[in-house]
């Protein structure tokens, strides 16, 4: 199945729980990019939260690119501010009202956690966000996920460098190698979450773990 539907408990799967926390400070209009098992995730919906604003945006190459190609096809959804995150993201009510909450652009950071080996970091430089990686490391770099408020100029810039990746395609990269040849001129900012969940699930060890956290 897709990793969005994999049950977290009885009643919640990864994806239904971010719908329900974020709609809690909504409603929102939701855009879903679906590749893998393209149809389940709407079926599933559909029957969970048939009320809900979305609309879907199937990447038929999701299984040659990475999912810079599956933000391409957001170009034609969002002209003003955006709320971003991946579709294996746990996390908790307090973390999406302070990401929501947010006037400037904001992805969120740990302080409190070891650098990871093999995912995100942050590398802040004078208060802002310079690059995103996993590659990044150093004594300024900070453990970091997915999970993004962006105003409009910064995500119409991100979205801009995007296109131009994708069009030269150079789509088996993350999203973020194209955010990090134009940080210089978006205004990014770390929110650091300071040991509160905020966590990617992205094998069973990790499923196991935050299943505990839950309960």
């Amino acid at each position: 199945m897709p990793k969005g539907m994999v049950p977290l408990d009885e009643k919640h799967s990864i994806l239904s729980r971010q719908i329900e926390i974020l709609e809690r400070s909504g409603p929102h209009r939701y855009v879903i990019t679906t590749g893998y098992r393209d149809g389940m995730i709407q079926d599933y919906l559909t029957q969970t939260a048939p009320n809900l604003d979305v609309t879907y945006k199937v990447n038929t190459r999701y299984d040659v690119t990475n999912y810079i190609s599956s933000l391409e096809l957001l170009s034609d959804s969002f002209y003003e501010e955006i709320v971003l995150l991946h579709g294996d993201l746990v996390f908790e009510e307090s973390v999406a009202k302070d990401v929501l909450a947010s006037r400037a652009s904001v992805v969120v950071v740990d302080s409190t956690l070891p650098l990871p080996e093999k995912d995100f970091k942050a590398r802040i430089r004078d208060g802002k966000v310079i690059e995103i990686g996993i590659q990044v490391f150093g004594p300024d770099c900070v453990a970091c996920q997915p999970f993004y408020h962006l105003a409009k100029e910064d995500w119409n810039r991100w979205q801009s460098e995007i296109h131009a990746f994708c069009a030269e395609g150079n789509e088996s990269v993350y999203a973020e190698n194209a955010l990090n040849m134009i940080t210089m001129e978006v205004n990014l900012y770390p929110l650091d979450v300071k040991g509160r969940l905020c966590t990617e699930i992205d094998h069973e060890a990790d499923l196991l773990h935050v299943r505990s956290l839950l309960e």
